[in-house]
């Protein structure tokens, strides 16, 4: 026992990685195939090859019994349930204890918790992708998959049907090179000059990369190509843009354009981090609604996107424009206190959304496709995409030296962060010992 007791650590991983798995590709993950790929891929430890399967089946199951608790896979769903061959050799390892597997299992389902809510933007203030347009380099691409007969138990993770929706459902990764929001157009040069001025005033990091915006599906999606088709990589993603582009009409025919006021600002953050913002209030043109046209556009496009749930947070969608970053969430405050001394209220008309795109980790995001609002939009890629012509042509020095300084910061509370969970790792294990 003593032996078999070093190999939970492994046990966890597994089961771990088998649970995000089986959940992040739901119905897909069913081929032996792909069992044996993952049981290649599984982290190994200093144990027997034999041992390693036994792991992997554990994992497995933890897998399987935690998507039945979240309801995506049913009691009467036999496809991805253990083969007599996972059973027997669980049960055979007759020299380890019952309770202890189930002890394993257990702390592998939490393990997996704790990664998902970490993918999903979960947790405190402090996480940098759940509402930064700087996420890092090593968690920039996430992979996706969505089908539509998926279930799940949280009615707030999806708040509608998705059986009765054409949904987008392409092989598809998220990235954080592309967003779709909304700009102020060209036409609001007033808005423009002000909120130039006051990023500027206020030091943002983003100055050069972002346009003064809003995400409303943020990070979207980029192909993930088939290199061993007959069909060319450029015919797949022309393909692929075809699909996006009539998916994000359905949601734009949806919303009529509406007008925006900025006249509030707010911030967020904490010891580590600080973010001060403008409240862009945005009501219907024409006749009144009960929802803000921006709330009900990004339900509009989650419904047609369902994998796109990143700027939901608690399950609700706060539209905010950044106006800059800070070390803290006191230098955020005291800059929202100048800024609300001479600010002035502005408005302007929203006739059209953006689909934008950079290159590059420096990259200035430029318009990819143009979004129309209102009844019978036509959505077009353009064929390279184009700067806004209010925005700068080069990056500044000094707005150079703030982005590697909050790269630094994010890179240290990270670090920080990692080491935390390296000593509870430890700790866990120790206990268990």
């Amino acid at each position: 026992q003593s032996h078999t007791r070093t190999n939970w650590p492994g046990n966890m991983k597994s089961a771990a990685y088998a649970t995000l798995t089986s959940i992040v590709c739901a119905r897909r993950v069913r081929t032996s195939a792909f069992v044996e790929r993952q049981r290649q891929k599984t982290p190994r430890s200093q144990v027997a090859a034999e041992q390693q399967n036994n792991w992997f089946s554990d994992g497995r199951k933890a897998a399987i019994d935690l998507k039945r608790e979240l309801g995506i896979l049913d009691d009467d769903d036999d496809d991805l349930m253990p083969s007599k061959d996972d059973i027997n050799s669980i049960q055979e390892r007759k020299e380890v204890p019952a309770n202890e597997i189930e002890d394993a299992i257990e702390t592998g389902k939490a393990a997996a918790r704790a990664l998902l809510a970490q993918m999903s933007g979960g947790g405190d203030g402090g996480d940098d992708r759940g509402d930064s347009e700087d996420a890092p380099d090593d968690r920039r691409i996430q992979k996706v998959s969505f089908q539509k007969n998926d279930r799940t138990s949280d009615s707030s993770q999806h708040p509608f049907e998705e059986d009765a929706l054409d949904v987008f459902n392409l092989p598809a990764r998220k990235s954080h090179s592309l967003t779709v929001c909304m700009v102020p157009p060209a036409s609001a040069t007033l808005a423009w000059a002000q909120l130039t001025a006051a990023r500027r005033r206020c030091k943002d990091p983003g100055f050069f990369r972002w346009p003064p915006h809003v995400n409303i599906v943020y990070p979207f999606l980029e192909p993930i190509l088939d290199k061993d088709s007959i069909i060319s990589e450029e015919d797949q993603r022309k393909s692929f843009q075809r699909e996006v582009a009539r998916h994000l009409a359905l949601a734009a025919e949806q919303v009529e354009p509406f007008d925006v006021t900025i006249d509030s600002f707010g911030i967020f953050g904490g010891k580590s981090r600080g973010v001060m913002w403008a409240y862009p209030r945005s009501k219907c043109t024409v006749g009144t609604t009960d929802e803000e046209p921006l709330i009900t556009m990004q339900k509009e496009l989650e419904k047609q996107f369902p994998m796109c749930t990143d700027q939901r947070k608690n399950g609700k969608f706060s539209p905010h424009m950044t106006i800059s970053h800070y070390e803290d969430s006191d230098g955020a405050l005291e800059a929202k206190t100048e800024i609300e001394e001479s600010w002035a209220s502005v408005s302007f008309n929203v006739p059209e959304i953006y689909l934008l795109r950079r290159e590059g980790d420096g990259g200035q995001f430029k318009i990819l496709a143009t979004i129309p609002l209102g009844c019978d939009p036509k959505v077009e890629f353009n064929e390279a995409a184009l700067p806004f012509v209010d925005m700068p042509l080069t990056e500044e020095d000094w707005v150079r030296e703030e982005r590697m300084a909050m790269k630094k910061r994010r890179n240290g509370n990270r670090r920080r962060r990692n080491r935390r969970g390296s000593n509870r790792g430890q700790e866990t294990e120790k206990d268990a010992q």
